[in-house]
């Protein structure tokens, strides 16, 4: 049938408006506009604040700051792990260029082992044909160039880089199935590998592939592979092979020279180890193998701050007997000079007189040679390696003495032993000092202060000024902001630090902030440190349960990797502090989590359901075991159905565990004691829970199973429960001889809470005369008031009957 509307009232309706009907009795008299719209929303009143301030914009909150190209692997990772669509090849390809890039250029370094593994799974994925897809996702020469770059990549050389290895592995094996590749590309890579294999304690590999290098010719190994080899031997201490090594150098006519010894001294000396600098010095002594200055400067420093100098002495004669070549290097000469003396014991004024006497020899000498700071650099270094804050207090008057201005790395020293030492006022000053010598973010990435660790020093600074009471949060925010604009990241401990520092002030956007531009930037190791410290507030009883609810949203968003132990314990803390409904959130956030990892066990049902049942809460109970029922990876089992019949019992409902201990008894797994005793537990309030009590006594006596002094008192309790004085008093009086028990508090003491309110005075007056000994314990006890489900009330004295699953 056709529609009597007409189009005027279809657009009336469209538009939520009313139909205005000239025709109405009730029509205004006056219609400004033929076609204007009668709305229903409220007209639009423009208010204004207090003293007519304009409202504050609402806060956005800062998105997750990856690295570039990182997010891409990342959403391929997971992809993987959950058998979903990954992004496009021409999308990896994409990020995995641009990473590689930025690192060449220096725009952002790989220094993490885990982005490097985003790196190993994305370049795994895009060297494997799929259907449908020609070619490969990266040519020969994009491939030898990454495996290039990946020399200056990774972390520190003291940590392990177990996905770069593979990388580099994966990338080489990848170029020599190209048959397009040609030999100078192929023979470049091969060469990058070996220093890759021999930096990441994997000299044994690299030697080998030495060996195919030597195979493509004899002319392509070079000194320096050998060289890199033997020092890579030296960082996992394998001195066996050091030697070996050198016998294969020689018997290739390659020669143990005082280059090559001069590698290893000084790997030694920059790791302070004592013992192997001394080892292979004795070694290349033997040889009559001469050391440069720079190593001979290096072994003298290790000696002054492990105390060896009596050893130290040769060596620091042989340094000073040699004639420096330039002013540089006699300045450096007298810094050696001071810090051996220093490191004897010379006080002040002798150092300062050694000064003049090495200054009045050098103008007698024709020098115009003054003294620098590096000279009182090296005085202070040693002091800060003593932890001796006071010799570098005084070794700086000795740098005001001579008219020596601290230059950056004397701040830098300074700013270290300041916060070593506490003075956390005094370091504040210096880094303010220090500010005024970073001009600009060009100049800063080859500042002093960067190369010797400056930054390390701030976040350290940063983490005492967290700590310390009270809180100077001003100037830790300004510590923030200026590493912000230098580009410089925080440390994990810093984040960490400054984390609980937002949690304690309830700065919620502030935290979010803080984690979203750097935990993302961090490895996976470094991701654990601040993820660990905000588990421990969630689990500290100590703070307030609506800001550990808080702290535990933001973790479980920000940490998707926090692993089933950790939630697991967030959540009998929930339990602990008597919000049930929070700890069934977290379960229900386990609950719907993808990785097997971190989804709930049969164990985790348990603590749950135990946490339900100490709390009493029917409803989470019942959502809980619905999660339970469409849960196809687990399989209830006897603790489980315990944990069950235990919530049951909780909220008022026997009736309901008891079919839980015919799950149990019809199981293969059987009842345990601990069964035994819950279900005895349930039948105290289930209608006519004698008969199931009594059915499980008399199966027990039937199978002739020990019966424990619980159980007995849980039986008891059962017929207690439901007014069956006499047969009670009976048990009672056989425990003895029946179960060789004699009665206890326990087993008067749940005769006494079991029994409805009209029977407890009977009780008391028949256990005076029976066992007042006994009695008389369980009277000295507190009791509490109990009203059942049943409308059973009375008082309860305050027994141990707690049972676990």
């Amino acid at each position: 049938m056709r529609s009597q509307l007409t189009r005027r009232v279809f657009r009336q309706i469209i538009h939520n408006a009313l139909y205005p009907d000239t025709g109405c009795a009730c029509r205004p008299a006056v219609q400004h506009a033929r076609h204007a719209r009668i709305s229903f929303a409220p007209p639009r009143v423009h208010s204004r604040t207090w003293f007519s301030f304009a409202k504050e914009p609402e806060r956005k909150q800062k998105l997750p700051d990856y690295k570039a190209g990182l997010k891409e692997m990342t959403q391929l990772s997971q992809a993987l792990a959950k058998h979903e669509r990954p992004p496009s090849r021409a999308t990896l390809v994409q990020a995995f260029t641009t990473i590689i890039l930025d690192h060449t250029t220096k725009k952002s370094k790989l220094t993490e082992d885990s982005d490097i593994g985003l790196l190993l799974t994305t370049f795994l994925y895009l060297n494997t044909p799929q259907v449908g897809e020609d070619g490969h996702g990266l040519s020969g020469e994009e491939i030898s160039h990454v495996l290039d770059s990946l020399v200056t990549a990774g972390p520190d050389r003291t940590k392990k880089a177990p996905n770069l290895v593979m990388l580099a592995e994966a990338l080489y094996e990848a170029l020599k199935s190209r048959e397009e590749v040609p030999d100078e590309m192929r023979i470049g890579s091969l060469k990058s590998l070996i220093t890759i294999l021999a930096d990441r304690n994997k000299p044994q590999e690299a030697r080998e592939l030495l060996g195919e290098l030597r195979a493509m010719g004899p002319s392509l190994v070079e000194a320096r592979q050998w060289t890199d080899i033997l020092v890579g031997f030296a960082r996992i201490d394998d001195q066996h092979q050091i030697v070996e090594t050198i016998e294969m150098m020689q018997s290739q006519d390659i020669p143990y020279d005082s280059q090559v010894h001069q590698s290893l001294i000084l790997y030694y000396a920059a790791h302070k180890n004592m013992s192997r600098m001394k080892e292979w010095y004795e070694f290349g002594k033997a040889k009559r193998l001469d050391l440069p200055r720079k190593a001979q400067g290096s072994i003298l420093k290790v000696c002054t701050e492990h105390g060896d100098l009596e050893w130290g002495e040769p060596i620091m004669r042989a340094y000073t007997d040699q004639e420096p070549s330039n002013a540089a290097d006699r300045v450096t000469a007298w810094g050696m000079i001071l810090r051996w003396a220093a490191a004897k014991g010379n006080g002040f004024d002798e150092l300062d007189r050694m000064l003049e006497v090495l200054v009045q020899k050098s103008t007698e000498q024709g020098l115009k040679i003054r003294p620098e700071i590096r000279i009182i650099n090296e005085l202070i270094a040693l002091a800060n390696a003593k932890r001796d804050a006071y010799a570098a207090e005084r070794y700086l008057a000795l740098a005001q003495k001579w008219g020596l201005q601290p230059d950056e790395r004397t701040l830098t020293l300074q700013f270290e032993y300041r916060i070593e030492s506490g003075d956390l006022d005094g370091a504040r000053a210096v880094y303010y000092e220090l500010r005024s010598h970073w001009p600009s973010l060009e100049e800063l990435s080859s500042a002093v202060f960067r190369r010797y660790g400056g930054f390390q020093l701030v976040n350290r600074f940063m983490v005492k000024l967290c700590e310390r009471k009270p809180l100077k949060y001003d100037l830790i925010m300004e510590l923030v902001a200026d590493l912000g604009e230098r580009q410089a990241h925080l440390s994990p401990e810093t984040v960490s630090a400054l984390a609980l520092v937002h949690l304690q002030r309830e700065e919620l956007h502030e935290l979010v902030d803080l984690l979203n531009t750097h935990v993302y930037r961090f490895s996976f190791e470094q991701r654990a440190v601040v993820c660990g410290v905000l588990v421990r507030y969630c689990l500290d009883p100590s703070v307030l349960t609506a800001k550990v609810w808080d702290a535990y949203n933001i973790l479980r968003r920000t940490f998707t990797e926090l692993g089933r132990e950790d939630r697991t314990k967030i959540m009998l803390q929930f339990s602990e502090r008597g919000r049930s409904d929070m700890a069934t959130h977290v379960f229900g956030h386990m609950r719907h989590l993808d990785m097997p990892g971190q989804r709930p066990t049969s164990e985790t049902y348990v603590l749950c359901f135990e946490g339900i049942a100490w709390a009493g809460d029917q409803e989470s109970l019942r959502l809980v075991q619905n999660m339970l029922k469409l849960d196809n990876q687990v399989e209830p089992d006897t603790r489980l159905y315990n944990a069950l019949m235990l919530a049951y019992i909780s909220i008022g409902e026997p009736r309901e565990s008891l079919l839980h201990w015919d799950d149990i008894i019809h199981s293969r797994e059987g009842p345990t004691y601990n069964s035994i005793q819950i279900a005895l537990r349930a039948c105290e309030d289930a209608p006519f829970g004698e008969r199931q009590a009594r059915d499980i006594w008399n199966r027990l006596k039937r199978f002739e199973i020990p019966v424990t002094r619980e159980i007995y008192a849980a039986y008891v309790g059962a017929l207690a429960g439901q007014s069956l004085f006499d047969e009670c008093v009976d048990l009672i009086n056989s425990a003895e001889k029946d179960a060789g028990y004699t009665p206890d508090v326990l087993l008067l003491g749940t005769f006494h809470n079991a029994l409805p309110d009209v029977k407890q005075e009977a009780m008391d007056k028949w256990a005076r005369g029976a066992y007042p000994a006994v009695w008389d314990a369980v009277r000295k006890l507190s009791k509490h008031k109990i009203v059942s489900y049943f409308g059973k009330a009375g008082m309860a004295y305050n027994i141990d009957r707690d049972v676990r699953a």
